[in-house]
């Protein structure tokens, strides 16, 4: 069980479920965390931070005259599988300010939709696709300081191209892929379902046979990616390459999933997009890796980005009760404190100001998941998991910088579950209808566990925690 973080979560109101999440590995350069957030850390400190609010460090070790981390990430956190999102958690912990993305780009008179066009046949598989066309380009080895930094983070270095969008993905946690427009027929984009048996060939030199259930990236004649796990080879970069069309787009985790599962692929790019990619990071991932294509491979970037975005989600209001946070924590929070961290998150808080909802606090998420574009995980639309949130950036942070924390200190099992980022799903509907508390696969009503169960009961309490959601 090594691989795996384990949390007891108590649910409502006299069920308990024995949670396991995989442990997945993001590698963290020191260096490139800097450039988002100024912390007062060395990487060995920085080690012992992160590993209290979450992300378990297994270990760091020099690159250069740079350090590394081994990041441990839970399925439930894919916001964190970036240095952005890292540098997030760290700005709220250490208290310092969160260097806002910016992703300028100098355009040319020429206008992108006149040279490609794109059409989301299927958008219940994908809801959003943005493409940036880059033209006149010279493909070639990258400079020293992109490949240095790509192998630091285990990333091998291709083409200053391909590497852009490797460098944007461990940068912003949003997957991209790069298409030779001149190899794409009608210089057309459709994302549609696979014919039974269409063939692609994929970048790995595997001929393919499709089916319906996989999502592919196709031109106007014939697929030419498998979407979100790999590109094919019929339109990959090469150096006679000259324009380039730019994806970043989003697709659904489950059909990630099983596709990637059924052909026997794991990729940087379907381990992110199955665990939930962020739609709102899309335009701005495409925007910052068109521009370092244009300064490091030459070219002019045409103007405006092409996005087909069929339905764009309702941006939703969620109430917070801080006297939930107290119930499920056993610490009391201040409120301006729980706003703090909220606001260091990203999120948009509103007090309400009618005396009988002066225990909420309002927060307001614009985008499919967070904040324009912040990648945060949706766990957080649920009370207890922006309780345990707020327990790991508070509590640790006060034992850190020497604050008195609250009488009655957090229960061991929300402690783990705030070290391990593991997550917990509230149940509803009559007892009969829920599923028995169960620890790796194995019932725990058995003989000789009646007391020790009667007392998580009581400690769960009665009620289960509210979530209302509110209007836009």
């Amino acid at each position: 069980m090594k691989d795996q973080a384990h949390v007891l979560v108590f649910n409502s109101p006299f069920t308990i479920h024995y949670l396991s999440h995989p442990r997945l590995k993001m590698k963290i350069a020191l260096a490139w965390l800097r450039e988002f957030v100024d912390f007062p850390a060395d990487a060995q400190r920085l080690k012992a931070d992160l590993t209290m609010i979450g992300l378990n460090v297994e270990s760091f070790a020099r690159a250069g005259d740079d350090w590394v981390l081994d990041v441990e990430v839970t399925t439930n956190r894919p916001d964190c599988l970036s240095h952005y999102g890292v540098a997030r958690e760290a700005a709220t912990f250490y208290r310092r300010p969160l260097k806002p993305l910016e992703s300028p780009v100098k355009e040319a008179e020429a206008s992108a939709s006149e040279a490609a066009s794109i059409e989301i046949a299927d958008p219940d598989l994908c809801a959003r696709y943005c493409g940036r066309v880059i033209r006149n380009v010279q493909v070639k080895p990258s400079p020293d300081w992109l490949a240095r930094r790509l192998e630091a983070v285990g990333q091998r270095p291709i083409n200053n191209v391909a590497d852009v969008t490797n460098y944007v993905l461990m940068e912003l946690g949003h997957p991209l892929h790069a298409f030779d427009l001149a190899r794409l027929k009608e210089h057309k984009i459709i994302v549609r379902r696979a014919r039974p048996g269409e063939p692609l060939r994929t970048l790995d030199g595997v001929d393919r046979a499709l089916n319906s259930a996989n999502l592919v990236i196709a031109d106007g004649v014939r697929a030419v990616a498998l979407a979100g796990v790999m590109g094919g080879e019929d339109s990959e970069i090469s150096p006679a390459t000259t324009s380039v069309l730019l994806e970043s787009a989003w697709f659904d985790p489950l059909s990630i999933r099983r596709t990637s599962k059924a052909h026997g692929m794991h990729t940087e790019a379907s381990h992110r997009f199955e665990r939930g990619a962020d739609i709102e990071m899309a335009p701005r991932a495409a925007d910052r890796a068109a521009e370092l294509i244009r300064e490091l491979a030459g070219g002019e970037i045409l103007r405006g980005a092409i996005d087909a975005f069929p339905a764009p989600p309702r941006r939703e209001a969620l109430s917070l009760r801080l006297r939930e946070i107290t119930r499920i924590l056993g610490a009391e929070i201040p409120a301006e404190e729980v706003e703090r961290i909220l606001s260091a998150l990203g999120f948009q808080v509103e007090r309400p100001t009618s005396p009988r909802a002066r225990h909420h606090t309002r927060k307001r998420a614009r985008g499919f998941r967070a904040p324009r574009g912040l990648g945060l995980s949706r766990n957080y639309r649920r009370p207890h998991d922006r309780s345990r949130g707020k327990c790991a950036l508070h509590g640790r942070a006060a034992r850190r910088i020497g604050e008195p924390t609250q009488p009655g200190s957090v229960r061991p099992a929300f402690i783990r579950g705030a070290q391990h980022g593991a997550g917990a799903a509230l149940e509803s509907g009559p007892r009969s209808e829920r599923s028995p508390a169960v620890r790796d696969g194995k019932s725990l009503h058995a003989p000789g566990r009646g007391r020790a169960l009667g007392a998580a009961r009581a400690d769960a309490g009665r009620h289960r925690p509210s979530l209302s959601a509110l209007g836009p």
